[in-house]
């Protein structure tokens, strides 16, 4: 009983951190989106350097702690002059985080379209710009989808390192709420459920429709 009063006292503060959680989430997952589609047409550019740069963002930040990304945005850049948000920072983090992997993830859709279909449009008349947007990137989209939905489930549970910096989240809200009455495993339990609670029917949705949409390809 004591533990229910303590969780409805508490509710309101997971909640605005739940919606800390969303939002953060979302606009991350659009600069990764973002980044992630320059990032894929600088690995697919015949200009070598851009091919080299691009690469070059996908290596470092695919191979260093999120964590140690975050804090060099949130940290580092006070020393010349920048001071960031908290949260604008933790987006910025996630964001190019994640876009790295969406670059890969792109390439891999544009490059999985029929080179058939590109030569043919070509052959009509089409621009490559035209045949980019009318042609391939059509199909690609449907390619990446699923990876795409992964890759935003992967970045909401991510969401909960920026604890580190003070951004008020759902992590924020459990640590703050276990820190005052000292009852970690409770309020660290809630937060697990309500992260289970977001992330499970998303995965299982997920599965569905990659399953639907390898039973329509094979028919």
């Amino acid at each position: 009983m004591e533990i229910l009063q303590l969780f409805s006292k508490y509710l309101p503060s997971f909640l605005r951190g739940l919606a800390v959680t969303l939002e953060l989430t979302v606009t991350s997952t659009v600069l990764s989106i973002i980044l992630g589609l320059l990032g894929a047409f600088g690995r697919l550019s015949s200009h070598r350097a851009i091919r080299a740069l691009t690469a070059l963002y996908v290596e470092i930040v695919r191979a260093t702690p999120l964590l140690l990304q975050l804090f060099l945005v949130y940290f580092s850049l006070t020393e010349f002059g920048v001071v960031l948000s908290g949260f604008t920072a933790a987006t910025l983090a996630l964001g190019f985080f994640a876009g790295a992997f969406l670059t890969e993830i792109f390439r891999g859709g544009i490059q999985a379209v029929d080179r058939g279909q590109v030569e043919a449009a070509l052959a009509m008349g089409m621009s490559e710009p035209q045949v980019m947007r009318k042609i391939v990137l059509p199909q690609a989209v449907r390619i990446v989808l699923p990876p795409l939905a992964n890759q935003a489930i992967v970045t909401l549970k991510n969401t909960s390192i920026v604890v580190t910096i003070a951004v008020p989240d759902l992590m924020y809200a459990a640590y703050n709420a276990a820190s005052i009455t000292y009852r970690s495993i409770e309020f660290y339990a809630l937060a697990g459920v309500i992260y289970l609670a977001i992330c499970y029917p998303l995965s299982w949705f997920l599965g569905y429709f990659e399953d639907r949409s390898n039973i329509h390809r094979l028919v």
